[in-house]
Formats: C-alpha cells, structure tokens, sequence
C-alpha cells in the first residue's frame, strides 16, 4: 500500500465523518471548531503535517460530499489542508432506504461517498 493510500485509507475517512458527525452534533464540538481549526483536526485525529495549516470550508454541497473531494481537499496544497464541514447534515436519516441504512452500519460505502448521517 503506499504512502498515500495508507495516509488517506479507512481511517482518514473514519476521522473525517467522526469529525463531522461531533460538529454537528454538538454546539461546543462546533465551536472548538470555529475556534482553531487546526487543533481540532490534530484532536480528532486527522493527519495534519507539521507546520500546515487547517482551513475550514463551512459551504453546503449540493449532493453528498465524496471521499476523492475529500482526501483532494486535504492534500492538494502543500502547508494547507482543507476541512469540509457543511453547516447542516447532507442527508436526512429518514429519506434512506433499510438497505442504506445497512450499508451505512456497515461502513461499506464503496470509498466513493460519505454518509454524514446523524442518527
């Protein structure tokens, strides 16, 4: 595996959707956000590089967000990561199928899309 499958695998996407579901779930998790950016990603144990910078993009997408936007953001400028993290929940819980939910639950999501999901 190389160096950046291995920095960007599983556990990056863990993080990341970890990292959004508290924000979202939680006023002072969104806080300690909006407070330094940085910090927290290193907090919640995303691969910050020594000497980079996190930049928060609070935007709302208009579809689900994908792990290649993801990892692309994070990686594409040396010194600068950015950390996606919409203002509200992309999907609402209610509109998935049982077999989405299934998926979900079971993390298999094909590496092509994150379910920011709030249960």
């Amino acid at each position: 595996m190389s160096g950046e499958a291995e920095a960007y695998g599983p556990e990056f996407t863990l993080a990341y959707s970890t990292l959004i579901g508290d924000v979202w779930g939680s006023d002072a998790e969104e806080a300690k956000l909006q407070q330094d950016p940085t910090k927290y990603a290193k907090e919640k144990g995303l691969p910050v590089e020594a000497g980079a910078v996190v930049r928060l993009d609070r935007s709302q997408p208009d579809g689900l967000l994908k792990r290649s936007e993801l990892v692309r953001g994070w990686s594409e400028t040396p010194g600068t990561h950015i950390l996606f993290v919409p203002e509200h929940a992309l999907i609402d819980p209610s509109e998935l199928t049982e077999g989405e939910l299934d998926l979900i639950g079971a993390g298999d999501n094909n590496n092509n899309v994150c379910f920011f999901v709030l249960a």
